[in-house]
């Protein structure tokens, strides 16, 4: 039995769940909450379930190729975010985890979902470990994308009257590139995936479906928010405050993401990745592509830790710094694969 029904029933439950968070949100509706958290857990559960179907069909994890990698961190992250928010209710992030999902699984819907065995170089439990670590690690990541990216808008609506003049105006200028620029890089960097598989020939008709369920839904979502939000750019401002926690809260939130994942990620992605790459290729270390992105990644959350604990930053900029980090992150995940060859081409 195939497991695609299960996904596709897990992303309409993320579809439902974001329209009921939106509008927990935008029309003050706090009877909504729960009830889309409910059907977000359903599509947790179905996405489990799915995985799990495919791991027993395979007979291994679902993690060895794009198509599987997507799916599981998609999932990953759907779940990441219903924990982090079990005590503190915060539908924005819930909403921002449901469309992350959904998105991710739109991607992975262009690559081929056949079962296939693996290579030898795949045949080892450490993939268990590398991999799966990585990706919870990763995970958290994306909440913390999601919270800064909120924390910027946060700022924009808000306002920085505590900032002196100058240093206010180039925080919000950054918290605006930050905002603006976020869905306008996504859909960029989806057209240039589009444009690239198109000129391959095992995805001469896929393509298309990036571009149509991907692309064309964000170009009309991102209009449509940043037409409502100028509309009711009044209401939005008085709202703002009921809708998020303030600005310093957020940062903790975002710190506290940063601090659960980059433990994991390190032990699973690097660490055990090196103790992999030993016995499969007898070196522990060969600056791949792969191996040398995600050592970048290590280095910029690296950088973002150092900078909040041993030198007090925090803010705006330390939001920045976690924004970056997550796009190193996903172009470890997907640039590597499409642009750059080495050792670890086949996943793609």
């Amino acid at each position: 039995m195939s497991e695609t029904p299960m996904f596709v029933f897990s992303m309409l439950c993320y579809l439902l769940a974001f329209v009921g968070f939106s509008a927990n949100i935008s029309l003050n509706r706090e009877k909504l909450y729960k009830p889309s958290r409910g059907v977000a857990w359903a599509g947790v559960l179905a996405a489990l379930v799915a995985l799990g179907m495919r791991w027993y069909s395979a007979g291994h994890p679902p993690l060895s190729n794009m198509y599987e990698s997507l799916v599981t961190l998609s999932t990953l992250i759907a779940l990441s975010g219903l924990i982090f928010t079990a005590r503190m209710p915060l539908p924005m992030l819930e909403a921002g985890t449901c469309v992350t999902s959904i998105l991710m699984f739109g991607v992975a819907s262009v690559f081929s979902s056949d079962v296939k065995p693996l290579i030898p170089a795949l045949q080892s439990y450490w993939l268990h470990l590398h991999v799966s670590l990585a990706f919870v690690g990763e995970a958290l990541f994306a909440i913390a994308f999601i919270l800064s990216y909120l924390y910027c808008f946060q700022k924009i609506m808000a306002g920085s009257p505590d900032k002196p003049a100058f240093s206010g105006i180039i925080e919000k200028i950054a918290c605006y590139l930050v905002v603006v620029g976020m869905p306008l890089a996504f859909i960029a960097g989806m057209s240039l995936l589009a444009s690239h598989l198109s000129r391959h020939p095992s995805y001469e008709e896929r393509w298309f479906g990036l571009v149509w369920g991907v692309i064309v839904p964000s170009v009309v979502t991102m209009i449509l928010l940043m037409v409502l939000t100028w509309m009711y750019r009044g209401a939005v401002h008085k709202g703002v405050g009921k809708w998020l926690p303030d600005a310093d809260s957020l940062d903790k939130l975002i710190y506290r993401a940063i601090a659960l994942g980059y433990p994991l990620f390190t032990v699973g992605g690097l660490i055990f990745g090196m103790v992999w790459a030993n016995k499969a290729w007898g070196r522990y270390w060969g600056w791949d592509p792969k191996e040398t992105w995600a050592l970048i990644t290590f280095l910029v959350y690296s950088i973002y830790l150092h900078v909040r604990l041993a030198r007090g930053w925090n803010g705006t900029w330390t939001a920045c710094l976690s924004i970056a980090g997550f796009l190193v992150t996903m172009f470890t995940l997907f640039g590597v694969n499409f642009l750059i060859s080495g050792l670890h081409s086949y996943i793609g």
